[in-house]
């Protein structure tokens, strides 16, 4: 195709169907008698001459931000695509796209590179979506727009970003294993520190730029006309609620809204190996999933109606006055059982329920919420060894959490330092000093500043770190499950509690910055126990915000099947309900149905999600 066809393709797109049609045929000289063909979307055709290596490639190399490389990923979970191009026509209500990946420069000094993915629909809206990761990352399996997994970090439903018409960009932030940290291990006391960078933030901060400017220079050469970016935003839950709060303290400038999802703080690695740990304290200190439903039970016997009404659905479980070690039966003679708890397994228990403190009871990491319970925080199997110094090694799966968190501490904060172990740091204490007095982990001080000091770059939580975006008027919708089994909820409350008192209160912070509770609902809303709706379109609802100026404040969320990874979307269990901007709560009208939305409102005023109860005092809640 010559640069005048492409210009004409480009100036019929402004036409409607039936005048490009006779355009075609006035052109092609044959009158009525032509027989034509049914007609190819323009730019489905367009987008399937420019979908290939070649013209990939040719754009690549004209690109300034950095130094971009097009080729197939080896040796990693995503799409493989043949020469690193792939294009997908259209079916049904998704329109055709294209599938770029490869690599990019992160480092120009030492050559370091990531890889990423983008996803190019023949239906561009001129807006830009960089989405986070998950865990430490070394994937595409929840950042691939085509992927059904996609949910799982996003949200909406399977293919909603490219039917939306959204270019989006994903790395796997600098490394294709995902193991918690051997990756970033060189030798004793040797880490590849660029590596590190990269999953921290580096890679996000050069993934921004370039991915913008590979965008504009795609869609300029597919259309023939110069186009810009309309809208930028960012999205990820877990991981990549982490990126998304990193990339609203550290690369403001490239957003307009960031959606961040129950995002993972790195001081949570104390936390994880502590309960972890727990479990190796007696014979008898792991708690089985039949123990935990006991739990759950006696908690919602408890605290099921704090909100006005029992149906299952504990919407603020901070404000609950759960005790393991008071409203448990205890085993006779420490004999487990499977209606009763041994001395360990309360003391397990009560490790998962209270904070971490430092030496001198200051909070370090807030605990889980009651609600829900789940047997997540200890790894699936007991180690072989039990007394080893590293009973879980970091590329063995049976350790759950703990390889994720020891490679946070002992890879990313020590260095891989060979004189030093995770499990020589972590003691437990029942008692004083501090706030609380319940049996939990405790952590030296200096650890605690240290990994903060090193890692700091990675970590978005600080409530200063948000000042300049909220200065330039960006939006951030902060989402926590309430009853998540891998990262506390109370992360994010404390987070937004310290963005409030430092941005003059609520009702002026929610100008710009708003969290949403989801209470019932597992890890980003799939993989485990559900009985709250935990699936709505965030997507949709930073548009509205930041493009009609219509801030969210009840959110309609939907309850479906839960499945391994994320929840099956054929299959609806009949619950809807509004999602509150808090500290508000959802209130039932008194009246109809409690598992339809229209039947719950978000009351003007209300502060009910304040409330603090024992448990949410033991698990360091912010008062």
């Amino acid at each position: 195709m010559n640069s005048s066809d492409k210009g004409w393709r480009a100036a019929s797109k402004r036409w409607p169907a039936s005048i490009g049609l006779t355009v075609l045929l006035a052109l092609s000289g044959c009158g009525a008698a032509l027989t034509v063909p049914a007609p190819v979307p323009l730019a489905a055709s367009e987008l399937v001459e420019l979908c290939n290596a070649e013209s990939m490639a040719s754009i690549a190399s004209n690109l300034v931000s950095t130094q971009v490389a097009i080729g197939t990923i080896a040796n990693f979970s995503g799409p493989k695509l043949p020469g690193g191009v792939s294009f997908t026509p259209a079916k049904g209500d998704m329109p055709a796209f294209c599938q770029v990946t490869g690599s990019f420069k992160t480092n120009r000094t030492t050559g370091k590179t990531a890889n990423f993915l983008a996803t190019l629909p023949e239906n561009w809206n001129g807006k830009y979506l960089q989405m986070g990761c998950g865990g430490h990352c070394g994937t595409f399996a929840v950042s691939n727009a085509a992927s059904p997994t996609i949910t799982i970090t996003n949200q909406g439903t399977p293919g909603q970003i490219i039917r939306k018409g959204y270019a989006s960009f994903a790395t796997d932030e600098g490394h294709v294993s995902m193991d918690g940290g051997t990756w970033a291990v060189k030798g004793p006391g040797k880490v590849h520190h660029d590596a590190i960078d990269d999953l921290l933030y580096k890679s996000h901060q050069v993934l921004a730029p370039m991915g913008k400017e590979f965008a504009r220079a795609f869609y300029t050469r597919m259309e023939g006309a110069n186009r810009r970016i309309d809208r930028a935003y960012f999205s990820g839950c877990s991981g990549g609620g982490r990126d998304a709060l990193v990339a609203a303290s550290y690369m403001p400038e490239q957003f307009d809204g960031i959606i961040a999802g129950s995002p993972y703080k790195l001081t949570v690695a104390f936390q994880a190996v502590g309960t972890s740990l727990a479990t190796l304290r007696a014979p008898n200190a792991r708690i089985s999933d039949g123990l935990m439903k006991i739990v759950s039970e006696r908690v919602n016997a408890q605290c099921d109606a704090l909100d006005g009404v029992r149906d299952g659905l504990i919407q603020n479980p901070a404000a609950c006055d759960f005790a393991p070690e008071r409203d448990l039966p205890n085993c006779a003679g420490e004999k487990p059982g499977d209606q009763c708890f041994t001395g360990g397994q309360i003391e397990t228990l009560s490790t998962v329920l209270t904070a971490v403190t430092d030496e001198a009871g200051n909070i370090v990491q807030p605990a889980y919420s009651v609600s829900i319970l789940q047997t997540g925080f200890q790894p699936p199997a007991p180690p072989k060894d039990r007394s080893a110094i590293e009973p879980w090694p970091d590329n063995q799966h049976e350790g759950g959490l703990f390889g994720l968190a020891n490679s946070t501490i002992k890879i990313f904060a020590h260095g891989n330092d060979p004189d030093f172990a995770t499990r020589r740091i972590i003691s437990f204490r029942d008692g004083g000093p501090g706030p609380t007095e319940a049996f939990r982990i405790v952590v030296p001080r200096n650890e605690v500043d240290m990994l903060v000091t090193k890692l700091r770059m990675g970590i978005g939580h600080f409530p200063e770190n948000a000042d300049a975006f909220i200065r330039q008027g960006g939006k951030l919708l902060i989402w926590h499950n309430f009853s998540d089994q891998l990262l506390t909820p109370y992360m994010s409350v404390n987070y937004y509690k310290q963005l409030a008192g430092r941005h003059g209160g609520y009702t002026k912070l929610r100008d710009n910055v708003r969290l949403f509770a989801l209470p019932g609902t597992a890890h980003c809303s799939g993989g485990g126990a559900q009985m709250g709706p935990g699936s709505f379109d965030a997507l949709g609802a930073m548009e509205d915000w930041v493009e009609k100026g219509i801030a969210p404040n009840a959110l309609r969320a939907t309850l479906y099947e839960p499945t391994s990874y994320g929840v099956d979307f054929a299959k609806p269990l009949g619950r809807t309900m509004p999602l509150c901007a808090f500290p508000q709560m959802a209130k039932y009208d008194g009246s109809g149905d409690v598992n339809d939305a229209a039947n719950w409102r978000c009351p003007a005023g209300d502060t009910r999600m304040l409330r603090i109860g024992e448990s949410g005092r033991r698990a360091g809640v912010i008062e």
